[in-house]
């Protein structure tokens, strides 16, 4: 039987910054002598429990596997879910805010002819509501249908 070599890296000289190898002879041929022995007992170096850092380790990987079990079941993410909550949202707001704005300057100019019957009267009042209406539902479900592609885009 040959003596094997390990070789073991040095920093070496801290202060030239050079790194040396030195070839250390092992008892086995196969050189791995060291590596079997600490497998074979329960506990390594500085009376660390092998089987104790295993089930740790063990532990860790089926939290990760629930993680990502639960991840293909719901793939979508936190900024899905509020994009998908805030685009609605937002573009009602703007809309809203525009059919005021359109509201507004239609009484406005109404008034500065010398009608007032066309926005006091129970006719413009509904028109005005359904008129709305109609534009809200439009704009939420276009938004929900832009976002809904959004997120559909995003996990392809």
């Amino acid at each position: 039987m040959g003596m094997a070599y390990h070789e073991h890296m040095s920093t070496g000289n801290e202060s030239t910054g050079r790194d040396t190898a030195k070839a250390v002879p092992t008892s086995d041929g196969a050189g791995h002598s060291d590596h079997a022995v600490n497998a074979a007992n329960a506990t390594g170096a500085g009376g660390v429990n092998v089987d104790a850092i295993i089930a740790r380790l063990q532990t860790v990987d089926n939290a990760i596997a629930a993680l990502k079990d639960r991840r293909e079941r719901d793939p979508e993410t936190l900024g899905d879910k509020i994009l998908l909550f805030a685009l609605p949202t937002v573009a009602g707001i703007v809309v809203g805010r525009i059919m005021q704005s359109v509201w507004t300057g239609i009484e406005r100019r109404s008034i500065a002819g010398g009608n007032t019957k066309a926005t006091t009267s129970l006719f413009a009042s509904l028109s005005r509501t359904a008129i709305s209406a109609a534009v809200a539902a439009i704009t939420n479900q276009l938004s929900s249908m832009a976002a809904q592609s959004i997120v559909a885009r995003h996990h392809r």
